[in-house]
């Protein structure tokens, strides 16, 4: 070993020896700050006065007074304020008095008669009124506030609902203005996703004398507009499905402030605005905007919410070794799993009322982008499958997504096929419980949003 070699070991064992002493005393005077921050606290002048000891107090109190210094110390009391101790009786007879309930009649009555006179009027007034005052003090107003809230809080009772104008009994006073109680939109109208104007009548017209009006002043739009009567029984109906002689006493006029093609324009905005302003003067109404602030600002941030969230999901199903398979083995995997043929796609729908409103809970298609037909599936092989899911209209996602899942794995084995994603890798369970992750964050967001997933809300922003 050559004299360099020795020198730099040297100098590495110094170099480490220097280390471990520096944190050895680092180390060190870490825990004694730890033992000076947590050691035992000095007297503190708020808990502990080590100048009051109670038993040399008192020793001291009862050597230097006497109980008649102290009351002769004390001021006298007004003749105004009450007081349990007066002339003719001491304590002692006074507890005797209130604690005995088989006093003598004769001698409470003579007890009594001799209180003074500002002890016997409360008493008196109180027996005029037949109240007792004796059993237990009366509750103050803050107690009973707070009784009443837990109450209110840990009740399982229905709240009940306030009463009306008519069932207020008992009162002079002028009643509060109620407000109409009918202050909804329709039903199909969403806040965050329209806007809308409400059109007050002056009093119940038949629709029949303003409906072309009302038709022909919100024509060429593009994007959807939706106006709804509402009739003396305060039903809402779409203009187009209501009665020309139905009498109506308010108009809702609706403009979806954005869709898949993107957010409203200003121009679309004032035309719709102008457009229901004209309509209120010809038909002598009070217009009423449901909205506050730049509809347009609105109409850009839901724009913005539909491209976070407006995602599909899917996978496909490739041949194996074996070769494609063909079009009828497929056809009655697919059938056998709950699908059915459709517009070229097959389309899984989860329940009676989801195939009368043709809403699909995810498809599976030709990942070749040949539509499937009957004859198509009787004649041609098919190489490969694609199962997809359109998010914000399916209404149980993850459901549905374990459903496309277990229906895949089924047909994979039957095929003889092979699971993989877009770039062709094999689809793991890791990769499928990220996908169900990313599910749960896009439902989150939209009911977050105030926009539940497969809702009629969500088909219409979603078109």
């Amino acid at each position: 070993m050559s004299d360099l070699q020795i020198v730099l070991i040297i100098i590495g064992a110094l170099i480490i020896l220097a280390v471990v002493v520096i944190n050895w005393w680092q180390e060190r005077r870490f825990h004694q700050q730890v033992e000076r921050s947590f050691s035992s606290p000095k007297s503190d002048a708020l808990l502990d006065d080590p100048q009051l000891n109670p038993s040399e107090f008192s020793a001291d109190l009862n050597d230097a007074y006497t109980f008649a210094d102290v009351e002769a110390s004390l001021p006298a009391q007004k003749a105004t304020e009450p007081s349990l101790s007066y002339d003719g009786y001491n304590k002692n007879e006074l507890d005797d008095f209130a604690i005995n309930d088989y006093a003598d009649e004769t001698i409470l009555e003579d007890a009594y008669d001799s209180l003074p006179d500002y002890i016997k009027a409360p008493v008196e007034a109180d027996d005029a009124l037949g109240v007792s005052t004796i059993d237990t003090p009366k509750k103050s107003p803050q107690h009973e506030d707070i009784k009443a809230i837990f109450e209110e809080a840990f009740s399982d009772k229905k709240t009940p609902e306030p009463l009306s104008v008519k069932q207020s009994q008992g009162s002079n006073e002028a009643a509060p203005t109620v407000p109409d109680a009918d202050s909804s939109l329709p039903a199909m109208v969403h806040a965050q996703m329209d806007l809308t104007a409400l059109l007050y009548l002056p009093e119940a017209t038949p629709l029949g004398q303003f409906a072309e009006a009302l038709m022909g002043l919100f024509d060429g739009y593009d994007k959807p507009v939706f106006i709804h009567v509402q009739d003396i029984n305060k039903e809402w109906y779409l203009l187009k499905e209501a009665a020309p002689n139905l009498l109506i006493t308010k108009v809702a006029s609706s403009l979806q402030l954005a869709d898949r093609g993107g957010a409203v324009s200003r121009h679309t905005l004032n035309r719709f605005q102008l457009a229901v302003e004209t309509i209120g003067l010809d038909i002598n109404a009070h217009v009423e905007w449901q909205s506050t602030g730049d509809a347009l600002t609105v109409a850009n941030a839901l724009d913005a919410f539909c491209i976070e969230v407006d995602k599909t999901i899917g996978f496909h199903l490739v041949h194996g070794e074996s070769g494609a398979f063909t079009g009828t083995k497929l056809r009655g995997l697919a059938e056998s799993q709950g699908l059915s043929l459709a517009n070229g796609v097959f389309q899984f729908m989860e329940d009676a009322q989801a195939r009368e409103l043709h809403q699909a809970s995810f498809t599976m298609f030709n990942r070749e982008d040949y539509p499937f037909s009957p004859e198509m599936l009787r004649s041609s092989v098919v190489k490969g499958v694609t199962f997809q899911m359109d998010i914000p209209h399916v209404k149980h996602c993850a459901e549905a997504f374990n459903t496309m899942v277990q229906v895949a794995r089924q047909m994979e084995i039957g095929l003889n096929a092979t699971l993989v994603d877009d770039n062709n890798k094999v689809l793991g369970e890791m990769q499928i419980e990220k996908i169900r992750q990313q599910l749960k964050v896009i439902h989150a967001t939209m009911l977050v949003r105030g926009i539940v997933p497969g809702s009629e809300s969500a088909h219409r922003l979603f078109t």
